[in-house]
């Protein structure tokens, strides 16, 4: 039976997991992946979400309102973190307790056939996991504006990105864990939150640009939609992002 309707669509991804088939070897890696995908994936069936169907180390799902699919993400984030907590705690790998989570979700028409999902906000969801960096769960504005008018706050937009494969851009918001979420860490410590600077200037070999503050997030990268373009075949198309 083909039913065509209005979804959340998530999708949900492991990081870090290349390192558990390294440190743990295949069997034990596998072991650990599943299990933690399995546990993860338990916040879907709790929001009145369908699992679609599980990817190796990660998972879609889809949703009937943009709310369920976000406490769904909050719920795979909180999973995640207790089972690195607990990893620590008993002395577990480094790289098992560096797993981090990606979350994308975007809504839309959803053609469900033969127990799997198609459409452009399942291709939507997938192309934007790739932006999302650790721990972050990233939403397309349609998504937005199936949230309360309350939860509008809690987001940052980061302006239109073209993704992989599509022509048309789209809104993009990053949920801000900056009021009371986990504070990033860098190899040289935590980082210190200090005060907005007025602006920031960028530099690569003849490029000089200067930026204000109000023209934040910029974005690095190789390719032409980027808000500072670096032709180096070293940079990525969308490479860094700065806040």
């Amino acid at each position: 039976m083909t039913l065509i309707r209005e979804r959340t669509v998530l999708f949900a991804d492991l990081r870090g997991s290349t390192a558990l088939y390294e440190s743990l070897g295949n069997a034990e890696a596998t072991a650990v992946v599943t299990q933690t995908v399995k546990q993860v994936s338990e916040a879907v069936g709790k929001c009145g979400g369908t699992l679609v169907k599980t990817l190796g180390d990660g998972l879609m799902a889809i949703f009937a309102t943009p709310p369920e699919g976000l406490k769904s993400a909050a719920m795979m984030h909180e999973a995640l973190q207790r089972m690195v907590l607990r990893g620590r705690q008993r002395g577990a790998s480094k790289a098992l307790r560096g797993m981090k989570l990606q979350v994308a979700l975007a809504r839309g028409e959803v053609v469900e056939m033969a127990g799997d999902c198609f459409g452009d906000a399942v291709n939507v969801a997938a192309r934007l996991l790739d932006h999302a960096g650790d721990n972050e769960t990233l939403i397309t504005g349609e998504v937005l504006a199936g949230l309360p008018t309350a939860q509008h706050g809690h987001f940052r937009s980061l302006d239109r990105i073209t993704l992989r494969g599509r022509v048309e851009s789209i809104h993009v918001l990053v949920l801000d864990t900056s009021n009371g979420g986990d504070v990033a860490a860098t190899q040289f410590g935590d980082v210190v939150r200090s005060a907005e600077p007025d602006g920031i200037r960028l530099v690569w070999l003849d490029l000089d640009r200067v930026f204000d503050a109000a023209a934040m997030p910029i974005v690095l990268g190789r390719s032409v939609q980027a808000t500072y373009c670096i032709t180096d075949a070293r940079v990525s198309r969308s490479h860094a992002r700065i806040d």
